[in-house]
């Protein structure tokens, strides 16, 4: 294949010799070609700069925002570290509780055990919101858990209220629980209560919250008052010289039942007194309290 040439003749302005160039087709088109390359070189790179700095700009600013949006969530997550830790200390506190009021664990108390871990295709924010929502439920199991420590709490307080405490009148003590010989009949038999020696007409209280379930006189016992305290207890007050309160009236504890005095089977002035669980008679000294206080 034959190539193809140019030539191109210089003519000098004087008589000296003219020059002439051979150049090739394939030269002349590769020429114009870096020629085209240049000047649209030329043309578009303002234009690639320009675009080039508002590049840069975005990076920067993208590089910021991802700086500070790590911060957030460092701040986050150390936030929910400082919160998991005040809920495994109110979680023992109230595991101590639930055992100091006798209760079974509660299962918002179980030992929890597991945790989060993010792969490759879980992002940051789903973590975090699986985390938030484990504290969530754990908090929520637990004011669950202390609304029924409240409830046994109450539970108890009743308990207690109902549970005979106090001595119901001061004085000093004659007789006491037990077999004994009787000081009028002078045979032994079983005394069913404690003798409380007071001064005449002194106030006789309930020992207990309860209601008056009887307020009359009996054989034996002179003027007389039942109380029911609940949860199976319930006591006597014999020997009354006076009753300050009717049947179906609920009392508390500390209020008047009656005045000492030395009605039916009686010697002198003092208070017969009963205390029985579950219908059964037991010895009243471990329901005084402090007797001397």
């Amino acid at each position: 294949m034959v190539r193809k040439f140019y030539t191109v003749f210089i003519l000098p302005h004087t008589h000296a010799r003219f020059r002439k160039l051979h150049f090739s087709r394939n030269f002349i088109v590769v020429l114009f070609l870096l020629l085209g390359l240049v000047l649209t070189a030329g043309v578009l790179s303002p234009h690639l700069l320009f675009k080039l700095g508002v590049l840069s700009d975005t990076v920067a600013r993208l590089e910021e925002e991802n700086r500070r949006l790590q911060e957030e969530k460092a701040r986050f997550e150390a936030s929910l570290s400082q919160l998991g830790e005040q809920l495994n200390d109110f979680e023992s506190h109230a595991s101590r509780l639930s055992n100091a009021l006798g209760l079974e664990q509660p299962p918002a108390l179980e030992a929890a055990a597991g945790g989060a871990t993010m792969d490759r295709h879980q992002g940051v924010q789903e973590m975090l919101n699986e985390e938030m929502g484990a504290l969530n439920v754990r908090a929520g199991n637990l004011g669950l858990s202390f609304h029924q420590m409240a409830d046994a709490w109450q539970e108890r307080e009743r308990l207690l209220a109902s549970t005979p405490s106090t001595m119901p009148v001061r004085g000093w003590f004659s007789d006491g629980f037990g077999w004994r010989k009787d000081p009028i009949t002078a045979r032994r038999e079983f005394h069913k209560g404690l003798d409380i020696v007071a001064l005449a007409g002194a106030v006789v209280r309930a020992p207990a919250d309860g209601v008056v379930t009887r307020a009359a006189r009996k054989a034996g016992y002179g003027r007389m008052v039942d109380v029911s305290h609940g949860y199976g207890y319930s006591t006597r007050y014999g020997h009354l010289s006076e009753i300050l309160v009717k049947p179906g009236q609920r009392v508390r504890r500390g209020d008047a039942l009656g005045r000492v005095g030395s009605t039916g089977k009686s010697t002198g002035p003092h208070l017969h007194y009963e205390v029985s669980k579950e219908g059964r008679r037991v010895n009243p000294w471990r329901y005084l309290g402090d007797p001397k206080g």
